[in-house]
């Protein structure tokens, strides 16, 4: 009876309850124990959710690698032919058993990222007294992926001195990244526009949203040659001033000279104008637009891509779109079909001479079998930072360009949901867009990664 008690006891807490709702991937389980928990004491809620996201991503890498054992089982089913029709049932029923299983396990695994996003979402809602714990945490912690989540949680809390604080503290750029991304501090942000790590910069502007003093700043910082920073800075004058503009330099300057002494004495209107042409436009692949000067294109080279010549028209669009990028654009090219072949272990600035490399390079690349998406995206991602470690690189991507004709069929992950989930939780404070395009039909798992990662898609 003492027993059975206990063990009611304990299931009765939300604390118990989300760390079993981790282990066994339930989301229903999960939402009601966080909601629990949020009901009673802001500080050991705040406790129970920082205590559960590193057995959450511990918990996703276990069933990853339950998905991987489910496909390499179903691989080495024996599916020979034989004559004898009772052992060819057996076989039969085998191969629908390990089909059954792989299903089940990548659902298994999408379920835990869902549940690992569920507490991700819970911050929001923790009570006040839940930010001195938070804050403490995120000064002590040296687990990277958690400090960025607890400082995205204080922003969700509206902790802006305890944001002022990190900010002011953190020397990591992914932690500074994270910590402005959250707060809504425009003097601090306004220092961090011009930040070597493009990451920072862009967390800078969102630190700036909504903030009437910023633009001038803002707009001078849009002189850097940085096509994905003047497009995001663009687009937060739009929200600040209500004007829009092509995101070019010369076109704000010029606005910002004629109507700053307005605007700063709180009495200018917006106005609609004629969008002038020419400086303010950007580079298209496969009618995507390309609005960075720092790109690594993944290219499909699958056998698949014979096929109306796909791969021949995408090296042709591939040259042409690299031709026509200004020097100093940072590129790098990954081809991938059972394996990646990559023009430079990191990206190279363009030039003439890269230019003539690269062309050779993608002459040259030919088919191959399989389509490992997973393993080319992590290599993308590597073109950016580190996913394990948080290390971002100065001369890093922050835009990644997907093309292929079809799904994954080898590799880590070939689930068209738990792939993108994976890839941009893994890309999540390393902030790359992914642009992306499917040649034969819809892609699941290209629009998926697309739209979490705030990019563009495209089904030709």
């Amino acid at each position: 009876m003492c027993a059975a008690a206990l063990v009611l006891l304990l299931q009765s807490d939300p604390r118990d309850r989300l760390f079993d709702a981790i282990k066994e991937s339930n989301v229903e389980v999960a939402q009601k124990a966080l909601a629990d928990l949020v009901q009673g004491d802001g500080a050991r809620a705040a406790r129970a959710v920082m205590s559960s996201l590193p057995r959450a991503r511990e918990r996703l890498n276990v069933l990853i690698s339950i998905t991987q054992r489910a496909r390499e089982n179903y691989m080495t089913v024996d599916t020979s032919f034989g004559f004898n029709i009772n052992e060819e049932v057996v076989k039969q029923r085998a191969l629908e058993k390990a089909a059954a299983r792989v299903k089940e396990a990548a659902l298994r695994a999408l379920e835990g990222e869902k549940v690992y996003q569920s507490i991700l979402d819970i911050f929001a809602f923790l009570k006040p007294e839940a930010i001195p714990v938070l804050a403490a945490e995120a000064e002590r912690t040296a687990l990277w992926p958690l400090k960025g989540e607890i400082l995205e949680g204080l922003g969700a809390l509206g902790a802006k001195t305890e944001l002022a604080v990190a900010i002011d503290r953190e020397s990591s750029p992914a932690a500074l990244a994270a910590a402005l991304g959250a707060s809504s501090d425009s003097d601090r942000g306004a220092k961090y526009l011009a930040h070597p790590q493009w990451q920072v910069r862009h967390a800078a502007l969102d630190a700036l949203r909504r903030s009437r003093s910023s633009v001038g700043p803002i707009v001078e910082a849009m002189a850097q040659n940085d096509l994905r920073f003047r497009r995001a800075a663009a687009t937060a004058l739009k929200g600040i001033t209500e004007m829009e503009l092509p995101p070019h330099p010369e076109f704000w300057r010029d606005w910002w000279k004629a109507n700053r002494e307005n605007f700063e004495a709180g009495t200018y209107s917006p106005r609609s104008v004629r969008l002038p042409e020419g400086p303010g436009r950007t580079y298209a692949f496969y009618d995507v637009p390309v609005h960075s000067s720092r790109v690594c294109f993944v290219i499909d080279r699958s056998k698949s891509m014979k096929d109306q010549g796909r791969f021949d028209h995408a090296r042709q669009e591939l040259k042409r779109l690299l031709e026509s990028m200004p020097d100093g654009s940072l590129v790098n090219v990954i081809f991938f079909g059972w394996t990646t072949n990559c023009f430079g272990k990191m990206p190279k600035l363009l030039d003439a001479a890269s230019r003539r490399e690269l062309e050779t390079f993608i002459d040259r690349c030919g088919f191959e079998s399989g389509t490992d998406l997973y393993g080319a995206l992590e290599k993308a991602l590597s073109m950016t930072g580190n996913p394990d470690t948080g290390k971002l690189y100065e001369d890093g991507v922050d835009t990644i360009v997907v093309l292929s004709d079809g799904q994954a069929t080898v590799g880590k992950i070939i689930d068209d949901d738990l792939l993108a989930w994976v890839v941009t939780r893994r890309a999540r404070f390393l902030r790359p867009v992914f642009n992306t395009i499917s040649l034969s039909s819809d892609s699941k798992s290209l629009r998926l990664l697309a739209e979490k990662s705030g990019g563009e898609y495209r089904a030709k």
